[in-house]
């Protein structure tokens, strides 16, 4: 290796893992839970079984399953640098001037890189990422840049995971969990677009995956697997995205706060005025003394003349001297007792029992004066 290659070696390491200018101007997106995201902040060597040629971007670890087929290769690992060596196409960037990249030649490859982030437990999780596919048996151009052959493609396909329970892979040579939660593929025909003058060029498209957080961490997935070993199978990769929404457990609980104040009101019912209307209903009672009194009002006249006259009867002078007709007179009650039989009938007896009484005292009187 003569120095120039040396010094040339030197100089793209150095670049590669220097972060750029533009490195922290913007995030991909809002709440963005991912480190390095945009790939602008510095790259390193994994040294998990890659090549020492391999490298990726900071906070990104690197995967790669090899092996089962002729075809199948340990992928390469780069990150793009559109400022090197003074090319400044920011075809191969989403954004900035940096994105991860992965290939093979002549191959297949079934890779990507992740990394574990911590959320909370139960909360609902989207990945996203940005992927341009460069894949055929050709190398052609249109506009000055290379696209892909899809005459004779590679049938590239990519994704983007999500592992609930936040599994790593063990090291390079180990795939991601079964477990992983996978988007729907995206191919190599689908990224395909023609500009105004109906050139064509391989185009950037966001891919995405939600899932449930089943633990506090999660581990998110970039993957590219072709299908066909042809000469160009290369995914570049920039501008990905982790968010989340939090479980709904809190809202849940203040229903329940709400709730207890409610069993206050049943009160209410015992003050309903339901219980006091009854006094209404006895109201009628008074009624039933009237029809008492004039029961006892008839009553009255029969009882009292029996009982007067036998005390009467002790007096006979009163009885005789009495004027009793004088007294009955003013009434027009006397009237009516007049023509009472009975009334009349205990007047005989008390004239009768006085003049028996004197009769049997003068004879009584004139025996002693004998005798």
């Amino acid at each position: 290796m003569s120095w120039r290659q040396i010094m040339t070696i030197t100089l793209t390491m150095a670049l590669v893992t220097l972060p750029s200018s533009s490195a922290l101007a913007q995030d991909p997106c809002a709440g963005n839970r991912l480190a390095n995201a945009s790939f602008e902040d510095g790259s390193h060597s994994d040294g998990n079984g890659l090549p020492a040629s391999s490298i990726v971007g900071n906070g990104w670890s690197a995967w790669s399953v090899w092996g089962g087929s002729s075809s199948s290769r340990q992928a390469e690992f780069d990150v793009e640098n559109n400022q090197l060596l003074g090319r400044y196409s920011t075809y191969r960037e989403h954004s900035g001037h940096f994105s991860l990249k992965f290939s093979t030649a002549w191959g297949t490859h079934n890779a990507g890189v992740y990394q574990r982030i911590a959320v909370p437990k139960g909360s609902t999780v989207t990945f996203s990422a940005w992927v341009q596919i460069y894949t055929g048996e050709e190398t052609q151009t249109s506009n000055g840049e290379q696209v892909s052959d899809l005459n004779h493609p590679g049938n590239y396909r990519t994704y983007v995971g999500i592992d609930p329970f936040g599994d790593e892979p063990g090291n390079v040579g180990s795939p991601p969990s079964p477990r992983t939660a996978w988007c729907d593929p995206v191919i190599d025909r689908d990224t395909r677009r023609f500009d105004s003058q109906n050139r064509p060029y391989d185009a950037w498209v966001q891919i995405k995956v939600t899932t449930k957080a089943q633990a506090d961490h999660v581990t998110v997935f970039v993957r590219g697997e072709p299908e066909f070993g042809v000469r160009n199978n290369v995914s570049y990769w920039d501008d990905a995205c982790l968010s989340y929404v939090p479980p709904k457990a809190e809202p849940t609980a203040i229903p329940a706060a709400t709730v207890t104040p409610r069993p206050t009101p049943p009160p209410s019912p015992t003050a309903a005025p339901s219980p006091t209307a009854v006094p209404p209903t006895a109201t009628p009672q008074p009624t039933e003394p009237p029809t008492a009194a004039p029961a006892a009002a008839p009553t009255e006249p029969p009882t009292l003349a029996p009982t007067a006259l036998p005390t009467r009867t002790a007096v006979p002078t009163e009885l005789r001297t009495s004027p009793t007709p004088t007294r009955v007179a003013p009434t027009s009650e006397t009237n009516s007792s007049t023509n009472n039989p009975l009334l009349l009938f205990a007047f005989v007896a008390v004239w009768l029992s006085a003049a028996g009484y004197l009769g049997w005292s003068l004879w009584h009187g004139r025996g002693r004066v004998s005798g």
